[in-house]
């Protein structure tokens, strides 16, 4: 008779969306309005609230204005994080930093501009500024950098830590693949009625 063993499930690899975190900046305090006394107390909690959620099985899409320390505060952050972090750069995020840190190994993957994936036939880019990609269904602009402003299209998602759209959540939590999904969703309706209009007039 085989002896019994215990076997521990890994958990299933989840995908996470974030952008604009902006660690070390002392003015996005008061910009954006921030819960927190000091830069030092931000990137802390940030840090601690990001590796509560986040394993380093899963996948973090990160849109851009990581750490606007210098070098050494970017290469801090980045050996504290869980995961494999997928960086779009962002405007606040200097290239020659990136060239150095991609030598590192602490992203796994990092691009100067964005990339394109998809998700339950749904079709997502991914960049740091809002990507006017025309009303389609099932096409969106998935960015950050405009902080607590509103996208100005429904096929624009602005997953930023200040965004809007999740102010639900507490401060800083990532973007569930699942939570993306379920704002498309709700939005689909508005945009195919959209489109079709658009149609009927040419």
């Amino acid at each position: 008779m085989r002896s019994r063993e215990v076997i521990k499930r890994r958990r299933i690899m989840e995908t996470f969306f974030t952008s604009d975190t902006h660690y070390f900046h002392k003015n996005i305090l008061t910009f954006e309005n921030r819960p927190y006394q000091t830069v030092e107390q931000m990137t802390k909690d940030m840090i601690a609230n990001w590796n509560q959620q986040v394993t380093d099985d899963d996948l973090v899409y990160h849109l851009g204005d990581l750490c606007l320390g210098g070098l050494r505060q970017t290469i801090d952050v980045l050996e504290q994080l869980n995961g494999k972090i997928v960086l779009i750069k962002g405007n606040h995020d200097h290239s020659k930093y990136y060239k150095k840190i991609v030598k590192l190994d602490l992203l796994h993957e990092y691009h100067e501009v964005g990339i394109e994936i998809k998700y339950e036939k749904h079709q997502m880019w991914l960049t740091h500024y809002p990507f006017e990609i025309g009303l389609r269904p099932r096409k969106w602009s998935i960015h950050g950098h405009i902080h607590n402003m509103e996208s100005s299209y429904d096929n624009q998602i602005n997953v930023g830590v200040d965004s809007p759209h999740f102010k639900h959540k507490p401060f800083g939590e990532l973007i569930t693949i699942e939570e993306l999904y379920e704002v498309m969703t709700e939005r689909i309706p508005g945009i195919e009625e959209e489109f079709m209009k658009q149609r009927e007039l040419r």
